[in-house]
C-alpha cells in the first residue's frame, strides 16, 4: 500500500509549486490545466523527476562515478544526491552482480550500444538492505562521438521478482510432487502384490513370509514417503487440508490423497497412472467421491477443488 504521509513529507520544489498554483482554481479541466502547465513558470523535467518511479542518474563515464541523482532516488533509494556524491554504483550493488555491471558500464562508457540490454541488479537501499532493481544505462555523445556522460535509469521491482521466484519455487516444489506421489503409489502396489502372493501360500508359511513383508514394508518407509508429500504440499498449499476437513471431516485418507492430486493439477491420466488403477475405476471412484462431497452429478469436481 502507498504511504501516503511519507509522500507528502517528500514532495519537491515543483511538485509543491503546482500543488500551490492549482490551489488558487481546483475545478480546472484539460485545456485549462495544459495552459497552465504551458503559461507557468514551472521546471516539467525537474517536476517529473520528482515523481517518476525511476531512479535517474547521471555518471561520470571514467568510472562511473554519480554526477547527478533524481529527487526520486531518496524516495525510491533512500539516498539524497549528497548521499551518492563520489560513490560508484559498485558501491551498492551485490557483490554476486559486479561482473554483469561490469560488462554493461564497458559498453556504455565506450559507446558501444544505442539500444541498452536491461539488467536485473540487487541493490543496497539505505533503509531496506538489498532490493531488486531493473535498469539500463545509455551514453550520452558530443558532437564528436565521444561519450561525456553515461545515463541510468533503474526501477524498483522487488515485489515482481520476490513473486517469480515463489512462482518458481512452487512450480519445482509441485514437480517433486508429482514424481514423488507416483514413486509412492508404485511402492503401496509392490507391497499389495506381495500381500497377495502370501496369501496364496500354505498357512504355516505365511508367518514367515509376513515377517518378510513388515521388513520390505520398513524398508520401503511409504509412511514416511506420505508424511514427506505432506510436508511439500502444505509449502505451496497451506490451508487447503484444514479446509477440506473442516468441511467434510468424513473424507478417508484416500479421498485425501486423491484431492491433492487434482489440487496439483495433475490430469485424470496422471492420477489413474499415480494410484495405478484403470480410468474407467477413477471414474467411479471420483463419482463416489462428489458424493461424498454432496456435489450435484453436473458439477466439475477438477474445478470444485482448485477453488478451495
Amino acid at each position: 500500500m502507498v504511504n501516503r504521509t511519507n509522500e507528502m513529507h517528500n514532495r519537491g520544489e515543483e511538485t509543491e509549486h503546482l500543488l500551490q498554483l492549482l490551489d488558487k482554481d481546483e475545478n480546472l479541466d484539460g485545456e485549462a490545466l495544459g495552459r497552465l502547465l504551458a503559461e507557468q513558470r514551472l521546471d516539467k523535467l525537474k517536476l517529473i523527476a520528482e515523481n517518476t518511479i525511476d531512479v535517474i542518474c547521471l555518471h561520470h563515464p571514467a568510472d562511473g562515478r554519480y554526477l547527478y541523482a533524481s529527487p526520486s532516488t531518496e524516495r525510491i533509494m533512500g539516498y539524497t544526491s549528497e548521499n551518492l556524491k563520489g560513490k560508484v554504483p559498485y558501491d551498492f550493488v551485490h557483490t554476486d552482480h559486479h561482473s554483469l555491471l561490469l560488462k554493461n558500464i564497458s559498453t556504455s562508457t565506450e559507446g558501444l550500444t544505442c539500444s541498452p540490454d536491461k539488467l536485473e541488479l540487487k541493490f543496497k537501499t539505505k533503509h531496506n538492505g538489498y532490493q531488486w532493481f531493473e535498469g539500463y544505462t545509455k551514453p550520452i555523445f558530443d558532437k564528436k562521438d565521444k561519450v561525456v556522460l553515461v545515463l541510468s535509469c533503474t526501477r524498483n521491482i522487488q515485489d515482481r521478482k520476490m513473486a517469480e521466484m515463489e512462482k518458481k519455487e512452487r512450480e519445482v516444489i509441485q514437480q517433486n510432487l508429482l514424481l514423488s506421489s507416483i514413486l509412492l503409489e508404485k511402492k503401496k502396489a509392490i507391497v499389495q502384490k506381495i500381500e497377495n502372493k502370501i496369501l496364496e501360500v500354505e498357512p504355516d508359511l505365511r508367518k514367515e513370509l509376513r515377517s518378510v513383508l513388515s521388513y520390505i514394508q520398513e524398508t520401503l518407509n511409504l509412511d514416511e514417503d506420505w508424511e514427506d508429500f505432506m510436508v511439500h504440499f502444505r509449502k505451496i498449499h497451506p490451508d487447503f487440508y484444514g479446509k477440506v476437513m473442516e468441511r467434510y471431516p468424513d473424507l478417508s485418507k484416500k479421498d485425501m490423497k486423491h484431492l491433492a492430486f487434482i489440487k496439483l493439477g495433475m490430469t485424470s491420466a496422471e492420477v489413474a497412472k499415480t494410484m495405478i488403477i484403470k480410468k474407467e475405476s477413477l471414474r467411479v471412484l471420483r463419482s463416489r467421491l462428489k458424493k461424498k462431497l454432496k456435489l450435484d452429478p453436473s458439477q466439475d469436481l477438477v474445478a470444485f477443488v482448485q477453488g478451495f
